[in-house]
């Protein structure tokens, strides 16, 4: 090309990703679950505003839930909710956060909570050794289900463009507390035929998982973005899985239900990234119990007063914390920040305006322990 040569617009280059703080160690974020409640375009452009003033980095958008998926994906618009955004909201989103200098990292909750994005693919809902149907689980084993998850990822990237994309991820097996049925290594029979076929008769239904995981990040990251996940399933590296979870994941650390459940500790002792999402501290959540406490108040106390930036859950509900050290001058920081979260479990306990009015309560503090610079 010559000096006086200049691209078309059809051939412009796509201006560079708004940093999110994932690659510099200086993330602050908010995770907005608009897979549940249908929060208006408006309401999140004044939201995007909001978190510029207090230093926020980057929104990550929960899109999809077991009953509902919260905007109009590109080549899934007959999954979206009818009161879903549409691509000219989403647009407009996209365009308030770039002007805003905040990153957006799109989440598709997959393969649980996915009774939604099922819709018309009944055939790759999840069935266990009984037969039973488990209709919000997708059935990994099938190249159908991974060929779909692919696609999905890929609709998502393209109507929100940025530097990372969240593959979700959890609560797809058992939790510690459910039942010994519920604890069968062969509960999912398909998963671990998919995985003995594929890795030899030690194989589990985690390898399963494990490698659904993998395939997501590997195509995340041929888009450009960096992937994140949810810890619930990742076994840590140095406990030698068959399959580890390919260290390009960034590990989105909210839970730890028992002592002999991995810690951050763990994933970082493996050689992952870690981001800090603290279900004990950082939860602002509408449930069918009430309403939020104001001003990041929860069972430990006020969010100022308990929380942290490398204060990770120790145990659930217990009080417990593991406090990160940070890494000694001029080395790579493996703690990449920290992020609120707000669950709608129970969507209609409080209106749009009412719950962001009470989520700034807790936005103030948590960017003021963050030390994000206001704006």
């Amino acid at each position: 090309m010559t000096p006086s040569q200049t691209l078309s617009p059809d051939h412009a280059r796509p201006p560079d990703p708004v940093p999110s703080g994932l690659t510099t160690a200086a993330y602050t974020g908010l995770s907005l679950d608009v897979g549940r409640k249908a929060f208006s375009a408006d309401g999140v452009i004044a939201l995007i505003g909001r978190m510029a003033e207090l230093g926020f980095t980057a929104l990550h958008l929960h899109l999809t839930e077991t009953h509902r998926v919260g905007v109009r994906l590109p080549g899934f618009e007959e999954l979206a909710a009818e009161d879903a955004w549409d691509a000219a909201e989403a647009a407009r989103i996209v365009a308030a956060a770039r002007t805003a200098g905040i990153a957006l990292i799109p989440e598709i909750d997959l393969p649980s909570h996915a009774g939604a994005l099922l819709h018309g693919r009944e055939h790759l809902q999840l069935r266990d050794r009984h037969g039973t149907l488990h209709p919000d689980r997708l059935d990994i084993s099938r190249p159908e289900a991974l060929e779909l998850a692919l696609a999905l990822l890929e609709a998502a990237a393209a109507m929100f463009p940025g530097e990372a994309i969240h593959l979700g991820g959890d609560e797809y097996f058992a939790a510690p507390w459910e039942d010994e049925e519920a604890q069968h290594p062969e509960r999912f029979p398909s998963l671990v035929a998919h995985a003995r076929d594929q890795l030899g008769a030690e194989a589990t239904a985690l390898d399963s998982y494990a490698l659904f995981i993998n395939a997501l990040a590997a195509r995340a990251l041929e888009l450009g973005r960096l992937p994140m996940l949810w810890n619930d399933h990742v076994v840590p590296a140095a406990e030698q899985p068959l399959v580890p979870i390919s260290r390009e994941v960034v590990i989105d650390v909210w839970i730890r239900w028992r002592a002999w459940t991995p810690s951050v500790t763990d994933y970082l002792d493996s050689g992952y990234r870690v981001v800090n999402s603290n279900g004990d501290l950082l939860y602002f959540v509408l449930s069918g119990d009430g309403v939020p406490e104001p001003h990041g108040r929860r069972r430990f106390g006020l969010l100022e007063d308990t929380f942290a930036p490398r204060r990770f859950m120790g145990l659930a509900a217990q009080d417990s914390h593991l406090d990160v050290p940070p890494v000694p001058a001029g080395e790579p920081d493996p703690v990449l920040g920290a992020s609120m979260s707000v669950w709608c479990d129970a969507p209609d306990v409080l209106g749009e305006a009412e719950t962001f009015e009470l989520l700034d309560t807790w936005l103030v503090p948590f960017a003021r322990v963050m030390g994000a610079p206001r704006r």
